[in-house]
């Protein structure tokens, strides 16, 4: 499966590194220069006989610059995200702001997550006193969920997502998934599928994407991401042979991608979402992958995406 950029320990101890920091810029200062004029007064030059006396001197003549008021610029501090929770609550996020979480963390900042992504509808297994694997995967597809990183590291971003109840990014399938043909349109937002003929809806299906995973062969555990992109269906097999996975492990498998197909998978019909896959799209239901099997033509378009929080 193609590696990601973060590998986590089995069970590593929380991190207090803050991910990101906050700058203030300082309340800008204005200059004023002031101009002063200089009367210049010439000396005094004899009369020509027989004519008045010529005054002495001529009068001075002084000109000045009066200052501009300049406008008083007051700092202005942003609005505080947690002023909306109790006391309590506030407390509570306060001192896990700067801490960062991963699979393996542990502590009274990992009580908090499980309980958060318990009432987003992410965490409905038993809390454990550090992050599982299922605690790391529930991470990855609540930030899928909210346009976050999918990262699986918790730090500020998530937690204020959590902190506010940050709402899900939006359902709209894309333009591209609205052409000619057939397309296979994947949501990691939303775990969906999409099958769609000539630009209309025929079936949706709920679909278990990459994540946090044991390497079959290393036995490292690490982040497997379902690659965004669009594609192409390019083979078809009931029963492809694996390197890494041996033979059943991908039923009826779509091959769109040389390491990612569309295909059942028993373990998420066993597991659901406690595991991952390695990258592929899983489909929980035999039925469901050998209709999406039978149906889906070579050549078809598969287009996989992520949608983004907007501001």
């Amino acid at each position: 499966m193609r590696p990601a950029r973060l590998t986590f320990p089995a069970h590593a101890g929380t991190s207090s590194s803050p991910r990101g920091a906050v700058r203030l810029g300082a309340a800008a200062t204005a200059s004023l220069l002031l101009l002063g004029g200089c009367a210049v007064t010439p000396a005094a030059q004899p009369a020509p006989a027989g004519s008045e006396s010529a005054p002495a001197t001529q009068p001075s003549v002084s000109t000045s610059v009066t200052p501009t008021p300049t406008a008083t610029v007051t700092p202005t501090s942003p609005p505080d995200p947690l002023a909306h929770l109790s006391a309590a609550k506030r407390k509570q996020f306060k001192a896990c702001l700067p801490k960062t979480l991963r699979a393996g963390s542990s502590g009274t900042c990992v009580t908090l997550l499980q309980t958060e992504l318990k009432k987003a509808g992410f965490y409905p297994w038993a809390k454990t006193r550090y992050v599982s694997v299922a605690g790391a995967n529930a991470i990855l597809n609540y930030q899928r969920s909210r346009g976050l990183d999918a990262d699986g590291w918790v730090g500020k971003d998530t937690w204020l997502a959590l902190a506010t109840k940050a709402p899900t990014v939006s359902k709209e399938l894309p333009k591209t998934c609205f052409t000619k043909g057939v397309v296979l349109c994947v949501d990691q937002a939303h775990r969906t599928l999409t099958w769609l003929r000539n630009g209309k809806v025929v079936k949706k299906f709920k679909v278990r994407l990459g994540g946090y995973a044991q390497h079959a062969k290393t036995h490292i555990w690490r982040n497997f991401p379902t690659a965004n992109g669009t594609w192409k269906v390019y083979d078809k097999q009931v029963n492809p042979a694996s390197e890494n996975y041996g033979s059943g492990a991908m039923p009826y498998s779509t091959m769109f991608y040389p390491d990612m197909y569309v295909h059942y998978s028993s373990g998420f019909n066993r597991v659901g979402y406690a595991q991952s896959s390695h990258g592929c799209v899983n489909i929980g239901k035999l039925s469901d992958a050998i209709w999406i099997f039978k149906n889906t033509p070579i050549g078809a378009k598969v287009h996989i995406f992520s949608p983004r929080a907007t501001a």
